[in-house]
């Protein structure tokens, strides 16, 4: 029919009319079916019931009337009537599940299980140790017990008695454990003691506590927002209106505050208010041993950093030792013999105390003399061994599968005699048992028992042909200084937790870990450490996301002056998502559902479409603080700019329709314009005063906190103060990272405590702080390994170590006292 007919046609029907007969008929025709409806469905299938019970039915009128009975209970009784059958019919009693046999148990365990959580702190102060929790070491002024009146040295203080001092008074307590806490002025303040150890709730004021050695537990610092908790080091605590300010003088200190757990290092502080913080030397101020604080601050900084500036051993390139090695050696440890660098150390120690009597008094007291005494222990052996001492820990020896630990040495000729005397003179003065070592013509080997030293002895050399020891011997063809390699496989294979191989290990890559080797080396006088992670085969799973190199290009807008600062060089990222989805599906087969209905929402491929449109590279850098938040810039290789504006466009818009409407002032807005011929676009949230600003440049997203921040990256890039192109960077810069690294941290520490150093009127503490060398660790991929490298000092040596143990010792008493 062609169109016109039909159009023809239509109007025909538009137009056409009913007679007034017609429509009468009509009328009279419904009026009767309503009056008259006739048989109900239930009374029209009741008339062919028997028929349907003798199969005498028609296929469709049949399945008409299995459609109605399974809707009709009155109808079913009909059947079941016809059929002869029961209409009331017995249900079988259900068995009561197995829970209920044992749940009046598990309701009692969870009742005992929730009363020790509900007194567990009662518990805990219940087993607490008796006697007074401190006494008056000293006092200067007026200390009072409230409310009974004023306190004596000497005087004991009992379980959650309050102390607080006067105007203008100074006190020294000396806890139950043998820490010591300063107290200034107008301070409030009680102790309590536990199983768990003892705290000091701070009320208001200010508290110096050189904690003692813990030996159970830790000592705790509590105020109305913020815990430290310590097991020996030297830190202060204020408290008052506006907050708390924690500072850590010497060691270490975990801090609780609200939001945040920090982990305090020395000269670092955390405040519970913003506006709280200052300088350390301002939080001890107040204290009559302010000076030998920062005396001794600055006297071990330079001290570190002498003993760091130490040469060390000459590299070793002969793996001697390795040919005694046992089979299933799961770690390999070597160390250079240090006997010179300890006797230059010690040197530099007494020319420490020479010049810093603070020092001197340590280093003379009964804490120095034990430091002393290991020392001189150390230097008796070291002349008599090898220039290197070998660890092996030993997995899965003997029918028990014993962990056995091995250590190894060549004795030096003609030294066999004097070490014999050694090893007897040094039982003798620690009063130890025999010790299990055997020293025989110019070998020293010893493990921690008699019989564990015999199946060493029986042993040695089965593993020298393994190839774990094929790759510790391909570190010492680059020279050796500080080793220690790990055969992965054999080590974790050894822990007890190690019933299979756990969820996600492939997406980790870990089950292709082959071997692991942390070695420190003195190159060209800098001291380089590295870290090098091998596979069986190619890298897989995350491993594998790390490029073998990278152009550094995203790095280039980052500043110098920044106080943290990453890049990366990645594998492509379309491909990183594809693997990472399918990974997921093998973990947990739901995680596709969650895909999919995010695909649903943004549209099919979006997440493929924004991975292919990123590239390779991208930095960030943390640039300070400001009144608005923190400043910071991130840049990024773009293969499609137009697909990612069009991705972030349509979260945007996903994410402010699925706002409901008591939300909708968390709404996101996007703003694009363009100036001075540069487009820029900016993400706002309803909900924070924080926007994200972004532009291109030369294939790059550079995003910042703010348009000026972004300007500023373009311009270092175009040959401004570029942080890879500055002096401390190209420094720092280990001599194994290469030509293209796949990625580096940096940690601009200087940068960080210029403003402290210029806050502390001690030259000694301006010094320190000022000479403190960044951080940079610069990593590498290659088909079958990890690397990483830094040129960053791990810590002081053995000496520096020590001392700073030996503090947390030392008895009352200023100085010294302070660094218990």
């Amino acid at each position: 029919m062609s169109e016109d007919r039909l159009e023809e046609a239509l109007e025909a029907m538009r137009n056409e009319s009913a007679s007034p007969e017609q429509l009468a008929g009509a009328r009279d025709r419904v009026r009767a079916r309503l009056a008259n409806p006739g048989l109900s469905a239930c009374a029209e299938f009741r008339l062919e019931y028997r028929d349907y019970l003798d199969g005498g039915l028609a296929a469709n009128r049949r399945l008409l009337i299995e459609d109605h009975l399974g809707r009709c209970s009155q109808c079913r009784d009909e059947i079941a009537g016809l059929k002869g059958e029961r209409k009331v019919v017995a249900m079988p009693q259900r068995r009561a599940p197995a829970w209920t046999r044992w749940g009046a148990w598990a309701a009692a365990a969870a009742i005992l299980l929730a009363a020790l959580y509900v007194g567990r702190h009662r518990i805990d102060t219940t087993l607490a140790p008796g006697g007074p929790r401190a006494s008056v070491a000293s006092v200067s002024g007026s200390l009072y017990r409230l409310p009974d009146g004023l306190l004596q040295p000497g005087s004991p203080i009992g379980q959650d008695e309050v102390v607080r001092t006067g105007p203008g008074a100074r006190a020294v307590l000396r806890l139950a454990d043998g820490s010591r806490v300063e107290i200034n002025e107008r301070t409030e303040l009680s102790v309590r003691a536990a199983w768990s150890g003892q705290t000091i709730q701070l009320e208001r004021g200010d508290v110096i506590v050189q904690a003692a050695k813990q030996r159970r537990g830790r000592l705790r610092v509590q105020t109305r927002d913020s815990v430290a908790a310590v097991q020996g080091t030297v830190f202060a605590v204020s408290s008052g209106l506006a907050g708390t300010v924690v500072s850590v003088i010497e060691g270490s200190v975990a801090v609780t505050q609200p939001g945040v757990d920090t982990l305090l290092q020395p000269g670092e502080q955390a405040a519970s208010n913003p506006v709280l913080a200052y300088s350390v030397e301002e939080a001890v101020s107040w204290s009559s041993d302010v000076e030998d604080y920062l005396a001794l601050l600055a006297s071990f900084g330079k001290l570190e950093k002498e003993i760091a500036g130490l040469p060390s051993p000459a590299l070793r390139t002969q793996p001697r030792l390795l040919q005694y090695m046992p089979a299933n050696a799961a770690v390999y440890g070597a160390i250079p013999n240090i006997g010179g660098t300890i006797s230059q150390a010690v040197t530099l120690a007494e020319q420490q105390a020479a010049e810093n009597p603070v020092f001197r008094e340590w280093w003379n007291s009964a804490a120095g003399q034990e430091v002393k005494q290991i020392i001189d222990r150390i230097q008796t052996f070291t002349p008599l061994l090898g220039d290197e001492v070998v660890f092996v820990l030993v997995t899965g020896a003997g029918a028990t599968g014993e962990k056995i630990p091995m250590v190894a040495a060549e004795v030096q000729p003609g030294k066999q005699d004097a070490l014999n005397s050694a090893v007897e003179a040094l039982r003798g003065e620690a009063n130890l048992p025999a010790l299990p070592y055997s020293a025989t013509g110019s070998l020293l080997v010893a493990s921690d028992s008699q019989e564990h030293l015999q199946w060493v002895l029986a042993h040695m050399g089965d593993g020298a042909a393994s190839p774990f020891a094929a790759a510790i011997a391909a570190r010492y063809q680059r020279g050796a200084g500080w080793l220690l390699g790990m055969d992965t496989e054999l080590a974790f294979a050894a822990m007890p937790e190690a019933t299979g191989e756990p969820a996600g290990s492939e997406l980790l890559g870990a089950r292709q870990m082959k071997h692991l080797f942390l070695e420190q080396r003195d190159i060209q006088g800098f001291e380089e450490n590295e870290v090098t992670l091998t596979f069986k085969g190619p890298r897989m799973g995350m491993a594998s996301w790390l490029a073998s190199s990278g152009s550094g290009g995203a790095a280039e807008y980052l500043s110098s002056d920044a106080a943290f600062s990453v890049y990366v060089s990645t594998r492509e990222p379309r491909q990183l998502f594809d693997e990472l989805t399918a990974h997921l599906a093998k973990i947990d087969p739901a995680s596709g559902g969650g895909f999919a209905e995010a695909e649903s929402k943004l549209g099919p491929g979006f997440a493929s479409d924004l991975a292919s449109a990123l590239g390779t590279e991208s930095a960030f850098a943390l640039e300070g603080l400001s009144a608005t938040g923190p400043v910071w810039v991130v840049a990024a290789l773009v293969n499609d700019p137009a697909t990612l504006d069009g991705s972030v466009r349509r979260l945007v818009e996903v994410f402010n329709a699925e706002l409901p409407e008591d939300q909708q002032a968390r709404r996101l807005t996007l703003e694009q314009e363009t100036q001075d011929g540069r487009g820029w676009t900016t993400l706002k949230s309803g909900q924070f005063p924080l926007a994200i600003t972004w532009t291109y440049d030369r294939g790059y997203l550079v995003a910042a906190s703010d348009r000026g921040v972004v300007l500023r990256a373009i311009a270092n890039r175009n040959g401004g103060s570029a942080l890879v192109w500055s002096p401390a960077f190209r420094q720092q810069l280990p001599s194994s990272a290469g030509l293209h690294p796949s990625g580096f941290v940096w940690l601009n520490t200087k940068g960080a405590l210029e403003g402290l150093a210029s806050l502390v009127p001690s030259p000694a503490i301006q010094k320190l702080v000022a000479e403190r060398d960044p951080i940079l660790v610069v990593f590498g991929g290659a088909t079958e390994q990890i690397h990483a490298a830094s040129r960053t000092r791990i810590s002081g040596l053995i000496v520096d170590m020590m001392l700073l143990e030996s503090l947390s010792r030392v008895g009352a008493g200023p100085p010294s006292a302070a660094l218990q």
